[in-house]
């Protein structure tokens, strides 16, 4: 048998948890990250459109405020990314074991010798030999664990 274990996780009530989580916890940073990208371009725009009549001091000022606006963006997007990573790490550590032991009843219960991971190089194989779905709906089912 097969089993898509990237496709159950994605498809967990756990990841669709911790995806909303992850949203609400980033939700300001990347508010904050759209506002810095709208003023840096903002700043552009002025430094196009007014370079020819600034002095050299305005356009170091102007370089120096774009310069740590992107500064700040860079920060705040590596903040999100490690949010990011932090989620799916925790989501893999708290659902993989599970999964796991549900791929393992499921092989008992169908007697396959092997299932084998889809995204390992399966190029071919009886669709109706795939526990993906039934991995998805015990996952998912009222009362498993969470």
């Amino acid at each position: 048998a097969i089993v898509d274990s990237s496709a159950v996780l994605a498809a967990s009530e756990a990841a669709k948890k911790a995806s909303d989580k992850y949203e609400a916890a980033t939700k300001v940073q990347r508010e904050r990250m759209d506002k810095l990208k709208e003023e840096v371009q903002a700043l552009e725009v002025k430094f196009k459109k007014d370079n020819a009549i600034m002095s050299d001091a305005d356009k170091k000022a102007l370089q120096k405020q774009a310069e740590d606006k992107l500064g700040e963006f860079q920060r705040r997007g590596q903040a999100v990314s490690e949010a990011k990573q932090r989620t799916e790490q925790e989501l893999q550590g708290s659902l993989v074991p599970k999964v796991n032991a549900i791929i393992e009843d499921l092989r008992k219960a169908g007697k396959y010798e092997v299932v084998l991971e889809r995204q390992a190089g399966v190029r071919a194989f009886d669709p109706t030999l795939d526990l993906t779905r039934k991995v998805i709906e015990r996952l998912n089912a009222p009362g498993a664990a969470k």
